[in-house]
């Protein structure tokens, strides 16, 4: 009982099935941990190949953006663990929209800044992202667990939307957890 309270845990375990529920989350902190697959995904070839560790901060959603859904500023990174690497630094809005009590999915966007531009494996493949400053995208879908607690997996897609010449783009997919305070 005292484990599930420290969580933050639904005793009713109830879920809400009346309609899409945005700002849920719109008063907490959160971090998020995980990882996944590096360069890989579907707007994106596929040339590198490796992992990549997630890690994310959400603030508390200032009331100013309370007309458009409560969404949370984040800052997060992606340290890719490859050969081949280029590692993100991104921060922007995150909305989660609440299918259920406990299911939700994600929509994040905003700005991101790589440690690459152009990079070569060894092979002689060359990713050429067009900038080191991309845009970020990122879909996630996630279940918590308890009302601190989440497990999510998550998308993320970054590019200079065809600004530049090149645009090859740079995507991750993953899983990771969510601890809300």
């Amino acid at each position: 009982m005292a484990l599930t309270h420290a969580f933050g845990a639904d005793a009713s375990g109830i879920e809400d099935t009346s309609g899409i529920r945005y700002g849920k989350n719109a008063e907490y902190w959160e971090a998020r941990f995980g990882g996944g697959a590096y360069d890989t995904g579907p707007g994106t070839p596929q040339h590198f190949t490796g992992g990549v560790i997630n890690g994310e901060v959400l603030a508390p959603s200032p009331d100013f953006l309370s007309f458009i859904g409560s969404p949370r500023p984040y800052v997060g990174g992606d340290y890719a663990i490859s050969d081949d690497e280029i590692h993100v630094v991104y921060a922007g809005l995150n909305w989660e929209a609440y299918l259920t009590q406990r299911m939700y999915l994600g929509f994040s966007g905003g700005g991101a800044w790589n440690s690459s531009q152009v990079t070569t494996s060894s092979s002689g493949v060359t990713k050429d992202l067009g900038s080191s400053t991309l845009f970020h995208l990122q879909l996630s879908a996630g279940y918590d667990v308890t009302s601190k607690l989440t497990l999510q997996f998550f998308y993320n897609h970054f590019s200079n939307a065809n600004i530049f010449n090149s645009n090859t783009g740079l995507e991750s997919i993953g899983g990771r957890l969510g601890l809300r305070y």
